[in-house]
């Protein structure tokens, strides 16, 4: 039976984590969420970026059976086709072999996966031997005997040091030739890449024709394809109809971006992102790009003037985020390092001195009302990979003063030590029945030998990279909403070749997270009578607000004193209208008679205020990732 093509009345808002093939877990999730709940905020990172392009897409087209197509996406999957999704480049062919050997057979399958992906290194390396093992038969005598003992020594010798000087090459200088991975995720010989399926997903699921792909953030966000796309620069809408968001990684400037991203500083090479998506997307990109002046006499804004000296590189402006195709944010916040390649995109290094002195002198121009010169500008290599790097589980998308809607979570991890798999998939999974605090992931670390320090490096780096998505998990608001899926070391991650029926059972054990979650909200758990894990949700992110609250309102009004904000003029950032001075003063009227009653208060009431729930949060101005 298909899912219903019905909108439900409930809305809902879902973040899922990245984890690779672990995205197999998401397809049923979401349809079960949407038998139930209509969806107005999908996001994710990598794998969980994934899942929520494809749901977004099939709550787009749910009226045209998009979450139907949503639920066949799995069973595509199975028997290794998962795996024939990854074509390497030529040069790095042997190394996706030498991993799905390991993948297959762990270290007894290293052998036979360097045999096999590097045969010509291998031939080179047991020749010599192989040569004096021939030798030394035919010689025969002493001498003969122990000249096939050498070569006997030689083979494995010489065929270790040939892999390895191969393997060296190839990771060194082929893997960072070929944008620091190894598949680019198009498809080869007619068999269709990664990116190439996953955009024939999106576009199907959302029901586009063939003159209408690919999925465009601005028809997500209006509800309605239309082409030609117009409105170059237009923002988000305030209540977009679906609002899909990713995270990616710059490394050039370290640190995440949000996608799609507000910022227009960014430019593609065409040629160089030929080899990363296929051609109807492409073409989508260069329609929703800014047009390019032909000649500096049609030149009459800076922004122009750049596009212009960009293109006579091969560049283009990254398109408005209306604009942007989904596969490409989907691309760039799943590029996982060395397997997936990184995108590369320029920007424009405004610190340097030619760049200063081209752009003083056109603008004087334009000022002027002349057209203005060509003059040098620095370009510079702009490097983007995963999201997890930075973000692998953003749960904080979506998140306001006080929740609307459900915002749920599918949070993946590892079964606890001592538990395995067990038939029945609802206990296979873990969250917070009514409220109730989980212990947090504990990774425990060898103290002695070369595990120690490869154990201690790993905890390290994951700490680096994970603990503020995971400073969330036992916070309250957070910890009732999130739903952790466990899996062995043989599901999802990186096991690109996943049978069928590990595939199934990922799927139903989303699926019964995804029960869970509906269950969890829609029923009556708490007093008073018909009190839903909703109602008690709603109230646990009110009484977590205004616990932070105090805090907050008495370093606004000790700072306020200190500023002493009547000063006129301001040294920067006046209020430019009358209207807005008014209002800024009104608000912080209004903040300072909301900080007197907190400092008029009892403080044993302050305290019992603040006391619950824990642990305790803060309130704190941060810059949009």
């Amino acid at each position: 039976m298909g899912v219903t093509t019905e909108v439900p009345e409930l809305q809902c808002d879902l973040v899922m984590k990245g984890g690779i093939t672990s995205g197999v877990i998401y397809p049923a999730a979401l349809v079960r969420l949407a038998e139930t709940y209509r969806f107005r905020g999908l996001g994710g990172t990598s794998a969980g970026a994934i899942g929520a392009a494809v749901g977004a897409a099939a709550e787009f087209g749910r009226e045209s059976g998009g979450f139907d197509v949503l639920a066949r996406l799995p069973t595509s999957l199975g028997g290794g086709a998962l795996g024939e999704l990854f074509h390497p480049q030529p040069a790095t062919s042997g190394l996706l072999r030498l991993l799905f050997a390991y993948l297959r057979s762990g270290r007894a399958g290293v052998l036979r996966g360097a045999l096999v992906g590097f045969p010509v290194a291998s031939l080179i390396g047991i020749a010599p031997g192989i040569a004096a093992i021939v030798i030394g038969l035919l010689s025969g005598g002493l001498a003969g005997v122990l000249l096939a003992v050498v070569g006997v020594a030689l083979v494995p010798a010489g065929w270790l040091v040939a892999v390895a000087v191969r393997l060296h090459r190839v990771v060194t200088v082929a893997v960072p030739a070929n944008l620091f991975g190894i598949c680019r995720g198009l498809g080869a010989d007619g068999r269709p890449g990664f990116t190439d399926w996953l955009g024939d997903a999106i576009d199907e699921a959302a029901g586009l024709t063939s003159d209408q792909r690919p999925l465009l953030f601005g028809d997500l966000w209006t509800g309605a394809a239309v082409r030609p796309v117009a409105g170059f620069g237009a923002p988000i809408p305030a209540h977009p109809e679906i609002d899909l968001r990713m995270i990616t990684t710059c490394l050039s400037y370290g640190r995440p971006f949000e996608l799609p991203m507000d910022v227009r500083s960014f430019f593609y090479d065409e040629q160089v992102w030929r080899t990363l998506f296929p051609e109807h997307v492409m073409v989508a990109l260069l329609a929703g790009s800014d047009p390019v002046p032909a000649d500096v006499d049609e030149v009459t804004t800076e922004t122009a003037w750049l596009d212009l000296l960009a293109s006579r590189r091969g560049l283009r402006r990254l398109p408005p985020a209306r604009s942007l195709p989904v596969i490409v944010a989907t691309r760039l916040s799943l590029s996982f390092p060395g397997l997936i390649s990184a995108v590369p995109m320029w920007d424009i290094d405004f610190a340097a001195p030619d760049t200063r002195t081209s752009l003083a002198s056109a603008r004087a121009a334009l000022r002027g009302r002349t057209p203005p010169a060509v003059g040098p500008v620095t370009f510079r290599e702009v490097w983007f990979s995963d999201g997890g790097l930075c973000s692998n589980f953003p749960v904080q998308f979506f998140d306001g003063a006080l929740p609307t809607r459900p915002t749920f979570a599918i949070n993946l991890g590892a079964f606890p030590e001592g538990r395995v798999p067990d038939p029945d998939q609802r206990h296979n999974i873990e969250y917070a029945r009514n409220n109730d605090v989980i212990a947090p992931t504990y990774s425990p670390l060898a103290t002695s030998g070369l595990g120690a320090l490869t154990g201690f490096a790993g905890l390290a780096f994951d700490t680096a990279r994970n603990w503020n998505d995971s400073s969330h998990l036992q916070f309250p608001g957070y910890r009732d909403r999130i739903v952790k899926v466990f899996q062995t070391d043989r599901e999802g991650g990186l096991n690109l070749d996943m049978q069928q029926q590990v595939i199934d059972d990922l799927g139903a054990r989303g699926r019964a997270a995804a029960d869970a979650m509906v269950e969890q909200f829609g029923t009556d758990h708490y007093r008073p009578p018909h009190a839903t894990g909703w109602d008690n949700h709603r109230w646990v992110r009110y009484r977590a607000f205004l616990a932070c609250m105090p805090a907050w309102l008495g370093s606004y009004a000790n700072g306020r004193a200190a500023l002493g904000v009547g000063q006129d003029p301001p040294p920067s950032y006046p209020f430019t209208r009358t209207a807005t001075r008014t209002l800024a003063e009104e608000l912080s009227d209004a903040l300072d008679r909301a900080a007197a009653v907190v400092a008029a208060a009892d403080p044993e009431t302050v305290a019992d205020l603040t006391g619950v729930p824990n642990p305790e949060g803060v309130i704190r101005r941060v810059p949009r990732t």
